[in-house]
């Protein structure tokens, strides 16, 4: 990765090139988790029609939280862009630790709902052989939602900055890694273990995992993170932080609301 191809202006021209670098990054991120539920539903549909089932119920209730992501995605990429459009470099630390604050918080409010109270919703709409396997699921999936969440902060940061050609290699990777331990784990092909309905959870788990640690590697290996003094501190800032929540909470509530009417 070369840094030498990073630009300090960040103002650009409006152009068709220009609009498709920004809008593929914003709906592939969009897109991942759905990709990434897809995959799963077709491997876990050469398992049984049963789990087949059970991945359409438990994939659209991971994807409301998944899109809660895209919210706060979508509100960091504004402010980021307001920075950057006024020249102001020095609050990009500021806002991407606000944003992974506030991102890691909602992860964990995602992870105590479906350990705690995703039971309580599912088991009045779910048979009694397939609500285990749903939990047992779910408890497993909602792990990844931090990784996630911290990746789509990675996202809003790398388009605002106009580097989003990075995010296509962390966008393979994942996709690619998803595909590659469904395949592996579901039955247990070449030695792995065979997890069945809960291989394609774990699957997706590291697939996410995956996508952030590249984000993280392209951040130190283009130099992005010591130009722009990327997590050297994570202090609180009310007034960024006032911000992002203002233009996220619609955004959350739009994106959640949509997906929720598909259970």
């Amino acid at each position: 990765m070369d840094s030498t191809a990073i630009t300090n202006n960040l103002k650009v021209t409006v152009t068709n090139r220009q609009i498709l670098s920004i809008a593929m990054p914003i709906t592939l991120a969009i897109l991942i988790p759905q990709i990434n539920m897809l995959t799963n539903s077709i491997f876990l549909g050469d398992l049984s029609i049963e789990a087949l089932g059970n991945a359409g119920i438990t994939g659209v209730f991971y994807l409301i939280f998944a899109v809660a992501g895209n919210g706060l995605n979508n509100s960091l990429q504004a402010v980021f862009s307001r920075y950057a459009g006024s020249g102001n470099h020095a609050a990009f630390n500021s806002i991407l630790s606000q944003g992974i604050r506030i991102c890691l918080q909602f992860a964990a409010a995602g992870i105590l709902i479906t350990w705690f109270i995703a039971p309580m919703i599912l088991q009045p709409i779910t048979d009694e052989r397939s609500y285990a396997l749903q939990i047992d699921f779910l408890k497993i999936r909602i792990l990844g939602l931090p990784f996630l969440f911290l990746f789509q902060m990675g996202n809003a940061f790398l388009v605002s900055t106009l580097n989003s050609r990075y995010l296509m290699i962390a966008f393979a990777f994942e996709a690619g890694i998803n595909i590659i331990l469904d395949y592996l784990l579901i039955k247990g092909r070449h030695g792995f273990p065979a997890m069945g309905f809960n291989g394609a959870a774990v699957a997706s788990v590291i697939a996410e995992i995956t996508g952030f640690i590249v984000v993280i590697v392209v951040l130190y290996r283009t130099g992005l993170k010591k130009r722009y003094g990327l997590l050297k501190s994570f202090v609180y800032d009310k007034l960024i932080t006032k911000k992002i929540v203002s233009i996220s909470v619609p955004l959350i509530l739009q994106y959640v609301l949509s997906v929720t009417t598909w259970l």
